[in-house]
């Protein structure tokens, strides 16, 4: 049997081979690019024209604190984020669904792999790179807000935010992003899996990443009972954890922490299983076909 540390060193490096990861990445530069650009041109637009973004009141009480390390630390991880878990989607679709079009999971069956650690493996490979994409996403936020700085007459002021708070408080939130984009890519994975389709996996995991909250609404509307089935959800979960991500978070109580954290764990299981089991029972021979 091979050993899982093999497989996900082989995982990594047919990632790292592929277009679409660097594409991607390519795509995440130029989107926190225009981000910041924009945003800091909204900043120093003469009043006369008019512009103003309306800043989330627990991202800072104006756009010029929410960008102005270290408190836009935050809202930089937020933007981040929501970035790399629609990037890591596609690319968890796209890694399972090529596999199984391509044939490559039988030739990795035949040198002797086991089913489970193949899962396990392309999991492992896919949460590194967007482990890889988070730091990435703060470097770009770090730098930004230091643009962002020089453009407003702010200056620098490295002494005011490069301390080791500021480090911790990012690993802080880096973690808890990793959350989100470790369930996503479980979810877009094994609805590849299931329906052998990359367009399948695609779109529904997509669907469910930028719907799911506003399904968690509509089902809120229906009382005590559309709640707690709007908490069901795999985004509500992931959700309430990237809100403790904001500059003001929430409290939650030990009954929320209750419901937040059995709905990832009970999700992440439920996931396991249920790719375990069809993969187990996939017939390789026609995966592809």
């Amino acid at each position: 049997m091979t050993p899982i540390s093999r497989l996900f060193i082989g995982e990594l490096w047919k990632l790292l081979k592929r277009p679409m990861t660097w594409a991607l990445g390519i795509i995440l530069v130029v989107l926190m690019i225009l981000i910041y650009g924009t945003l800091i041109g909204t900043l120093l637009a003469p009043d006369s024209m008019g512009l103003e973004v309306e800043v989330d009141e627990s991202m800072g009480s104006s756009l010029e604190q929410s960008l102005l390390l270290p408190d836009g630390l935050f809202m930089g991880i937020g933007l981040v984020q929501l970035m790399v878990t629609a990037l890591i989607i596609v690319l968890a679709a796209g890694m399972v669904g090529s596999d199984l079009a391509w044939g490559t999971i039988r030739t990795m069956l035949m040198m002797g792999a086991g089913r489970t650690g193949i899962l396990v493996a392309k999991i492992l490979a896919l949460v590194t790179i967007g482990l890889a994409g988070v730091l990435i996403g703060l470097v770009l936020t770090i730098i930004g807000s230091l643009v962002t700085g020089l453009a407003v007459g702010e200056g620098v002021q490295i002494s005011a935010w490069f301390t080791a708070g500021f480090f911790g408080d990012a690993a802080v939130l880096i973690s808890r992003a990793m959350i989100g984009v470790l369930v996503w890519a479980a979810i877009a994975a094994t609805i590849t899996l299931i329906s052998r389709s990359l367009a399948a996996g695609l779109g529904a995991s997509l669907a469910l990443l930028f719907l799911g909250g506003q399904m968690g609404g509509l089902l809120s509307q229906l009382g005590s009972v559309g709640v707690w089935l709007g908490r069901a959800l795999p985004n509500a979960g992931v959700d309430a954890i990237t809100q403790l991500n904001a500059l003001i978070p929430p409290t939650y109580s030990t009954s929320d922490w209750a419901w937040i954290l059995a709905n990832i764990i009970g999700w992440l299981a439920l996931l396991a299983v249920v790719a375990v089991v069809t993969f187990r029972r996939m017939d390789t021979l026609a995966a592809g076909s």
